[in-house]
């Protein structure tokens, strides 16, 4: 953690850090559920891709203590991002690579 910061942003930037690794794992298992259950293939990976990357670094972060303002942000704009346009994704996707 960095030591110029207060501490109170440091909770923060901990606690966001920890939803966004959290939030990333649940949405692969609800992709991967509903993969199981008949889904489109191809836009469900695809769309599922950034949640594994994030989930992975937040993982990380949090386990090693190397918090970054950066990563979070990044996390936390591409879960508002794809909860916002995922059905319009989906399409696009369907259309792009379905059979």
């Amino acid at each position: 953690m960095e030591d110029n910061q207060p501490k109170v942003f440091n909770k923060y930037l901990v606690s966001l850090t920890k939803i966004v690794a959290f939030y990333s794992f649940f949405i692969i298992l609800i992709k991967s559920y509903n993969l199981f259950r008949g889904a489109w293939i191809m836009p469900n990976l695809i769309l599922m891709l950034p949640f594994v990357i994030f989930g992975i670094w937040a993982a990380y972060t949090s386990y090693f203590q190397k918090y970054n303002r950066w990563v979070t942000g990044a996390g936390i704009l591409m879960i508002i991002l794809v909860r916002i346009y995922e059905y319009e994704w989906i399409l696009a996707l369907q259309n792009q690579f379905g059979n």
